[in-house]
């Protein structure tokens, strides 16, 4: 009988060549699927006092439409200063007005502009709000009140992108 208790003696060797084959297939595909970055040069120029700058004098800060929603009315501004008022027929808000006046902007004075501010003044009702935003994101319509088309067929927006802020910041 064996002294060991009925146990075999384990005297395995592990194969170093497969292991190697395996850990040398893992290297490969790590390297190939990596995604290799490439660094670009950034240009920074430090001004120095004194020193003339080598840029060009900034441009103008880009006018912004604001539409201020108030107690008595809407008016119509810019960043330039100009302002137009809408008040109140009654007890209503004249939405009909409010639209001609954005086409009128749209079409004269900001062509290219896409965007607007909504500025309601505190006490206006969420729904006055929402009106306004409804005409700011609604199509242009031409005389007959159809919608005007773009060249895709596609209605084109007075102002579909808009932002909310309060009308306290703008003063």
């Amino acid at each position: 009988m064996s002294s060991s208790g009925g146990k075999k003696e384990l005297d395995a060797e592990i194969q170093l060549i497969p292991f190697i084959d395996l850990l040398l297939c893992c290297v490969m595909f790590l390297l190939v699927s990596a995604v290799w970055n490439q660094f670009g040069k950034l240009d920074a120029n430090q001004q120095v006092p004194g020193q003339a700058s080598s840029e060009d004098p900034p441009d103008e800060p880009p006018q912004r439409l604001i539409l201020q929603v108030q107690q008595t009315g809407f008016v119509i501004g810019s960043s330039a200063g100009d302002s137009e008022t809408i008040e109140r027929t009654g007890d209503d808000y004249d939405f009909v007005e409010l639209r001609k006046r954005l086409q009128h902007q749209k079409i004269n004075v900001f062509p290219n502009k896409d965007d607007i501010i909504i500025a309601p003044e505190n006490g206006v009702l969420y729904k006055t709000v929402i009106g306004a935003m409804d005409i700011v994101q609604g199509p242009m319509l031409d005389e007959s009140g159809q919608p005007l088309l773009d060249a895709n067929r596609n209605e084109q927006a007075l102002f579909p992108n808009v932002s909310l802020s309060d009308a306290a910041t703008l003063r």
